[in-house]
């Protein structure tokens, strides 16, 4: 993860949304609300949540009331002050968040009963640590196909070039089985996103790491070509792929 790259996304566009008008279709389901509904399960009455890579604060937001402490933790501070700001608003005083480099946390062990990662990094062991026995990771990955059309495209991109390897979801749940994980839950999600016109698609596109050096101008050729065959009267099609991960600490 680069915090430069979402620092810039912050001071520009104020927050990690692209508010692009467009349409999902959801054949698998939502993978957010399912990723909402795993993590509110796990709550309960005392629970203390630590998100890893909280961007914003947007997701974490939804799910924060259900926990009685809460803290989110990014390496961007333009992204924090855009979490804070929100949170502020809601007035969510049981939330905090702090600049953390999520591979050597520097919180104590054991003091987390749930940790949610949404698109976010991964560091099994780290997260072990903190995670008390028996506390739980929620994890939402990227799929090795996700956007794949798009990539081919452009010639490059996050995980370019990995939909004839191993599956993204079998290594994560390999990782955290070795880090002392019993994983109880593993599932994909195959989703359709349809951008309402290309200006719509740019936006977003300026605004994910999908290509962190994406620019509107130098790469209007390669985008002019994706619109061309993936446009349609719904709107510009990106297919994505993103899987959800649920595992207790157990050793």
């Amino acid at each position: 993860m680069n915090p430069d790259f979402y620092s810039r996304v912050a001071d520009e566009f104020g927050e990690y949304t692209s508010g692009g008008l467009r349409t999902d279709v959801f054949p698998d389901g939502d993978p957010e609300a399912a990723f909402d509904e795993l993590a509110k399960g796990l709550a309960g009455r005392d629970g203390r949540l630590v998100d890893v890579g909280c961007a914003d604060g947007r997701s974490l937001l939804r799910i924060a009331p259900a926990f009685a402490d809460v803290l989110g933790i990014d390496m961007s501070e333009s992204m924090l002050a855009a979490a804070r700001r929100t949170c502020a608003e809601l007035g969510l005083d049981h939330v905090a968040f702090e600049r953390r480099d999520a591979s050597r946390t520097g919180l104590p062990d054991g003091g987390a009963d749930v940790l949610t990662s949404r698109r976010g990094p991964l560091f099994p062991g780290e997260f072990h640590r903190v995670l008390r026995p028996g506390g739980h990771l929620v994890y939402m990955g990227i799929g090795e196909t996700d956007v794949r059309e798009l990539k081919e495209t452009f010639g490059r991109g996050q995980l370019y070039g990995r939909w004839d390897g191993r599956p993204v979801m079998d290594e994560v749940v390999e990782e955290l089985t070795g880090a002392g994980f019993t994983v109880v839950l593993e599932k994909a999600f195959r989703t359709e996103e349809f951008y309402h016109s290309p200006v719509e698609l740019d936006r977003f596109l300026r605004q994910v790491p999908i290509f962190e050096d994406y620019d509107s101008t130098a790469d209007r050729a390669a985008f002019e070509r994706y619109v061309a065959s993936a446009g349609s009267d719904r709107g510009v099609r990106l297919d994505r792929h993103w899987f959800v991960v649920r595992a207790r600490r157990t050793i």
